[in-house]
This record gives C-alpha cells, sequence and structure tokens, in this order.
C-alpha cells in the first residue's frame, strides 16, 4: 500500500525558488538571445553566436533584460577581453625571444590597456544614456584593437594565441556593443 508524502514547507519554498531561478535564467537566455539577433540584424559583423556566449556568459547578464542594461553588459565584457589581451602580452613578451615580434607585443601592450579603457568609458557613458559618445568609445576601442594587428602585419609575423584569439574577440565586442547600444530606443 502507498501512503501519501507532504512536503515540508521548506522544501516546498525550495523547490519553489528553483523554479523560479530556472525560469528566470530561461527569460534572461531569451533576453540575450533576442537581443543578439537584433544587433544583429541591425549590423551584419555581429556574430550572434559570440554575442548569446559573451553575454550569456557574463555574471551580470542576470540583471540585464534590456538592450541598454546589455550594451552596459558587452562593454564590461570588452573590458575583461582587453585585460585578459593585455596580461597575455605581458607574459607572451616575457617568455618569446624572437627580437621580431617584441615590438609588435610592446605596442599590443600599450594598446590593450586603452582599449580596455574605451571599453570602461563606453560603459559609463551608456550607463548616462550619452549613447552617441558611447559609440565614440567602442569605435575607439575597435580601432584600438585593429592597431594591435597592424603592429603584427608591420613586423612581417603573424598573432600568436591566445593573443589573436583576444583580438577577434575585442573587435567583435566593440562591434556587438556598438550595435546593441544602436537598439536603445
Amino acid at each position: 500500500m502507498k501512503t501519501a508524502t507532504t512536503m515540508t514547507p521548506a522544501l516546498a519554498a525550495t523547490v519553489l525558488a528553483a523554479a523560479a531561478l530556472i525560469l528566470g535564467a530561461r527569460s534572461v537566455d531569451g533576453a540575450v538571445a533576442d537581443t543578439c539577433k537584433a544587433a544583429a540584424a541591425s549590423d551584419v559583423r555581429v556574430n550572434v553566436e559570440l554575442c548569446m556566449s559573451k553575454l550569456g556568459g557574463h555574471r551580470g547578464s542576470l540583471e540585464a533584460a534590456d538592450a541598454w542594461g546589455l550594451a552596459k553588459v558587452a562593454s564590461l565584457v570588452g573590458v575583461d577581453n582587453a585585460n585578459l589581451a593585455a596580461a597575455d602580452v605581458k607574459a607572451q613578451e616575457a617568455a618569446d625571444p624572437n627580437v621580431r615580434v617584441k615590438p609588435a607585443l610592446a605596442r599590443c601592450g600599450t594598446l590593450y590597456k586603452d582599449v580596455g579603457m574605451w571599453f570602461a568609458g563606453a560603459h559609463d557613458q551608456i550607463s548616462n544614456h550619452a549613447y552617441p559618445a558611447a559609440k565614440q568609445r567602442l569605435d575607439e576601442a575597435l580601432a584600438q584593437t585593429q592597431l594591435c594587428n597592424a603592429a603584427f602585419a608591420a613586423a612581417g609575423v603573424t598573432l600568436p594565441q591566445p593573443l589573436a584569439l583576444h583580438t577577434v574577440d575585442c573587435i567583435q565586442i566593440a562591434i556587438i556593443a556598438g550595435a546593441i547600444t544602436n537598439l536603445i530606443k
């Protein structure tokens, strides 16, 4: 014979909280996906998968359910990525004895410190609803990142990994943040 089991109030509260968390995560994922798709529709350079991956995986996306919040998250992702690139440059400068690579690495190290500041400035401008100023800062982050590519091209060497990946990501994040900023009404 089966007996009926009852749920304690504490267990019921835990189950409800878990359900709310799962449903909330799905709505955040949906907001990120919708915003990334809208950004891609407005700018063909936007990589939707990278947008969803980088923004959806950022801790700030939990509070950002609209274009304004996700534009700020995208700019913070840019700061994080630029900082990772600067750290990788520093590690490669210490480890790589290639004389032709050293000047390009030094240039990129300086540039990525600036890229992080441009992304941070864009975040501040978005927070202050100064969208044209934010776009200018994002454009500058993009331009500075491309100058790192140019430094390696001038030296006649290719970007080493993981710097090459960070460079691609920084370029894409600047484009994504700009496209999302353009979506803000």
